[in-house]
C-alpha cells in the first residue's frame, strides 16, 4: 500500500511538473516571437493547446508594457516631458509611467517624503520608486510591440515590491530595502511582518457590552448579543415570536464595506458588491461617489474617462484640396500631400518638417508660466501644487487629497484641498502636529478634560473612565457606584460572609451573630464555647455548649438510682445514673431498667440531609453469652434512627430540624440471655439543642 502511495505521489508530482515546463517554454516562444516580428499576433507556439497560445500571448504583451514603461520613464528622466501620445503604440502605459517619474523628481525638487499612494499600478509605482532614489541598475526587457487592438489592452504589474511582499492587508513602499507592512483597525500585525491578527477586544476586556450582554469578538471588531444568542447574522424577534430573524446589517450600519462598495443583505451575513457608475459618470476612488465627467471641448466622455473626439469622423470638415487631421481635442487642416504631424511645419526651401517653437511665436496658453518648447510640442512651468495638463496646455490645481488619498495627511484627519495646496483637518481627541500633516493624541485625563470621578485612562482619540474596587461605572460613564456585595451575592449558595454582610462603600465587613467570633478570614464565623469560661456556678451544675450559646444542667437522678461514680461523666461521654433497691423493694426489683444514661448534643439548623448525620454513638458492656439490642422510642422515629454495629449503637439524624429548639432522643437498649431473655433494660436520653444559624 505504501508502495502505491509513493506511486501516486510520484506521478502527481511528475504532472505537476510537466505542465509547469510546457508553460514556461510557451512564454519563451511568445518572447522570441516578439524579437523576430515585432508583433504579438500569429504567435508560433510549440504546442497547438489553446493554454500554450494563450500563455505566449499574454508574456508577448507583457514584455510590450513593460518596454512602453521604461521608455516613458527615460523620456521622463532625460527631457523631463511627456507628451501626448495616446495614440501610439503603448502610449497609453508610456505617459503614465513618464508622468510618474516627474511626480516622483516634482516631489524631490520640493524636499517632500517620495512616498507613492496606494492607487498606482505596478508599472507606475517601479517608475515612481526609480526616479525618486535613481536607481540606474534596473534591467529593462527586450522591446516588445503590440496586439491587434492596443485600445483594449489591460496592463499587467511588473516589479511591483508590494505584489510579491504578501502583505495581508496594507503595504507601503518607501524606497527602502523592504516595503512595510500594516493592518487595518482591530487588527495587530503578525510575528511574520506580513500577516494580520484579528485584535480579541473580548479577551481584552476592551469592549463596552452591558451586563446583560455577552461580547463577541469579529474580524477586525466585536460585537454585543444577548446571552441567548441566535448565531453570527441573526437576532431573536423578542416582540414577537421569539425566533430568530435575520440582520440586515446594510440598512443598520453594521457592515463594513468601503465607499466603493454597495452592501447586499444575505441570510445571516451580507455581501459587499462593486459600486457600478453610469456612462458619462466617474467615481471617486475616496468617496466613491459617481459624477458627473464634465469634459472639455473636443472630448467626450467614455468609460468614466475623457476621450477624445475625432472630428474628422464628420465629413466636410475641411475643403476639398485638404485633409483632416485628428489632434487631441480639435482637428486641423493642411494640404494634401504634407506628411508634418502636430507640432510640426514643412520647409517650403527643404521640404522638411521643423518644429513650431510655440514659445517664440506666442503660440502658447501658459498665460503668466515659463514656457518651455519641446519638438512637436511645449510645456509650461507650473508653480508648486499645480501640474501641467498636456490635453489643456494649461497649469491646473493638483487635488493632493484625491490623487494621493490616504498619503497626505493621517488617518485620523481629514484632508481639504485647497487652491495650490491642501490642509489636514484633525479628528475630535487629536491635534494637529507641528509638520501640519499628522496628528498627535490629546490626552485628556492629563489636561483634565475628562470628568472621571476616580481613574482616567488615555485611549487613542479619546478617554475612559473606570473605577476602583468595589466600584462600578455609572450610567453616565463618568461617576462611580458603590457595588452592594451583600445584595449582590445573597442567596446565590456562595455567601460572602458566613454570618452577616454589611455594605460599606467600596467594600463589606462580615459580622457574627452573639455567640459566635469572627475569624481572621474576616468571613468564618466560629462558635464561642461559654464553658470554657466558667459561665456555670455551682460544683453540681453541669454545662452544655451549643452553637451560639450554652445550658447549664443539673443531673438529678430518679428514686431508686444513684450516680454512677466510676463512670466517665462528662459532657461528651454523657453522664450515669445506676439502680440501687432495697433488698424488700419489690416494685424497684421488678423494674428491669438498670441504667439510665444522660447526653447532651448541639446541631445547626438544617435546610436539607443528603445523608444521615451521627448524634451519638453508645457501646454496651456485655459478657459474650449474651446480646444486645438498641431501639429508638416511637415518638422520635420519623426524624432520627439507630444502626447498630455488634454491641454500639449509632443514633443518626435522618430529616432536618430548624431552631432555635431542643429535641430529647429516648434510647432503649435490651440485654437478652443465650435463650432470648430479658435480662436488663438501659435508657439513654440524648438532649439535643438545635441552633438558630445553619453553621
Amino acid at each position: 500500500m505504501r508502495r502505491l502511495l509513493g506511486i501516486s505521489t510520484f506521478l502527481f508530482l511528475s504532472v505537476v511538473s510537466s505542465w509547469s515546463s510546457e508553460l514556461t517554454r510557451c512564454c519563451n516562444s511568445g518572447a522570441r516571437h516578439f524579437r523576430k516580428t515585432a508583433t504579438c499576433s500569429l504567435i508560433a507556439t510549440e504546442s497547438a493547446a489553446v493554454t500554450c497560445t494563450r500563455t505566449a500571448s499574454i508574456c508577448c504583451l507583457r514584455a510590450l508594457l513593460d518596454q512602453s514603461c521604461d521608455h516613458g520613464t527615460n523620456m521622463a528622466d532625460t527631457e523631463e516631458y511627456c507628451p501626448a501620445n495616446l495614440n501610439q503604440v503603448g502610449g497609453g502605459i508610456r505617459k503614465e509611467c513618464c508622468d510618474c517619474c516627474l511626480l516622483a523628481k516634482d516631489l524631490i525638487r520640493r524636499n517632500a517624503e517620495c512616498i507613492a499612494p496606494l492607487g498606482f499600478s505596478a508599472q507606475c509605482l517601479r517608475s515612481f520608486n526609480k526616479c525618486c532614489h535613481r536607481k540606474t541598475e534596473i534591467s529593462f526587457p527586450e522591446p516588445l510591440l503590440m496586439t491587434n487592438r492596443p485600445e483594449s489592452l489591460h496592463f499587467l504589474g511588473v516589479g511591483d515590491r508590494c505584489a510579491s511582499a504578501k502583505c495581508e492587508h496594507l503595504c507601503s513602499d518607501r524606497g527602502g530595502e523592504t516595503v512595510e507592512c500594516s493592518c487595518r483597525a482591530g487588527y495587530d500585525l503578525g510575528p511574520d511582518g506580513t500577516s494580520c491578527v484579528d485584535i480579541d477586544e473580548c479577551l481584552l476586556l476592551v469592549d463596552d457590552c452591558l451586563e446583560s450582554q455577552r461580547c463577541l469578538n469579529t474580524p477586525g471588531s466585536f460585537k454585543c448579543i444577548r446571552t441567548i444568542s441566535c448565531g453570527t447574522g441573526y437576532v431573536i424577534d423578542s416582540e414577537n415570536t421569539e425566533e430568530c430573524i435575520d440582520v440586515d446589517e446594510c440598512t443598520r450600519g453594521l457592515h463594513d464595506c468601503g465607499p466603493l462598495y454597495v452592501c447586499r443583505n444575505t441570510q445571516g451575513s451580507y455581501r459587499c458588491d462593486p459600486k457600478k457608475c453610469a456612462e458619462g459618470e466617474l467615481m471617486n476612488p475616496r468617496t466613491g461617489e459617481c459624477t458627473h465627467v464634465d469634459c472639455p471641448i473636443g472630448f467626450k466622455p467614455e468609460n468614466g474617462r475623457c476621450e477624445d473626439v475625432n472630428e474628422c469622423e464628420t465629413v466636410g470638415r475641411c475643403r476639398q484640396f485638404e485633409e483632416c487631421i485628428n489632434t487631441p481635442g480639435s482637428y486641423r487642416c493642411q494640404e494634401k500631400g504634407n506628411l508634418c504631424t502636430n507640432g510640426y511645419r514643412m520647409d517650403r526651401d527643404t521640404g522638411f518638417c521643423v518644429d513650431i517653437n510655440e514659445c517664440v511665436e506666442e503660440t502658447h496658453q501658459c498665460e503668466d508660466k515659463q514656457c518651455i518648447n519641446l519638438l512637436g510640442s511645449y510645456k509650461c512651468r507650473c508653480s508648486a501644487g499645480y501640474e501641467f495638463n498636456e490635453t489643456t496646455m494649461r497649469c491646473e490645481d493638483i487635488d493632493e487629497c484625491n490623487k494621493f488619498a490616504g498619503h497626505v495627511c493621517s488617518l485620523h484627519a481629514t484632508c481639504e484641498n485647497t487652491i495650490g495646496s491642501f490642509e489636514c483637518h484633525c479628528k475630535d481627541g487629536f491635534k494637529l502636529a507641528t509638520d501640519a500633516r499628522n496628528c498627535d493624541d490629546i490626552d485628556e485625563c492629563e489636561l483634565g478634560i475628562a470628568k472621571c470621578a476616580q481613574k482616567c485612562i488615555n485611549i487613542p482619540g479619546s478617554y475612559q473612565c473606570i473605577c476602583k474596587r468595589g466600584y462600578q461605572l455609572g450610567a453616565d460613564g463618568i461617576t462611580c457606584e458603590d457595588i452592594d456585595e451583600c445584595s449582590l451575592w445573597a442567596g446565590s449558595g456562595d455567601d460572602l460572609c458566613m454570618g452577616g454582610c454589611i455594605n460599606t462603600p467600596g467594600s463589606y465587613i462580615c459580622n457574627c451573630p452573639p455567640g459566635y467570633e469572627i475569624q481572621k478570614d474576616a468571613k468564618t464565623c466560629k462558635d464561642i464555647d461559654e464553658c470554657e469560661r466558667g459561665e456555670c456556678q455551682g460544683t453540681d451544675r453541669i454545662c452544655v455548649n451549643t452553637l451560639g450559646s450554652f445550658k447549664c444542667h443539673h443531673i438529678e437522678c430518679p428514686p431508686n438510682y444513684i450516680h454512677d461514680k466510676h463512670y466517665k461523666n462528662n459532657v461528651e461521654d454523657g453522664y450515669s445514673c445506676l439502680k440501687r433497691c432495697h433488698p424488700h423493694d419489690a416494685i424497684c426489683m421488678g423494674n428491669h431498667t438498670r441504667e439510665i444514661l444522660y447526653q447532651f448534643r448541639s446541631l445547626p439548623s438544617m435546610r436539607f440531609i443528603r445523608q444521615p448525620i451521627e448524634v451519638s454513638r453508645i457501646r454496651a458492656q456485655l459478657d459474650t453469652p449474651f446480646s444486645v439490642e438498641y431501639r429508638i422510642d416511637r415518638s422520635n422515629k420519623r426524624t432520627f434512627a439507630v444502626e447498630q454495629d455488634r454491641n454500639i449503637g449509632i443514633v443518626k439524624l435522618i430529616a432536618p430540624l430548624k431552631g432555635p429548639s431542643s429535641v430529647m432522643v429516648r434510647l432503649h437498649i435490651n440485654t437478652y440471655s443465650r435463650t432470648h431473655v430479658l435480662l436488663a433494660h438501659n435508657v439513654a436520653l440524648i438532649r439535643v439543642y438545635i441552633s438558630k444559624y445553619y453553621f
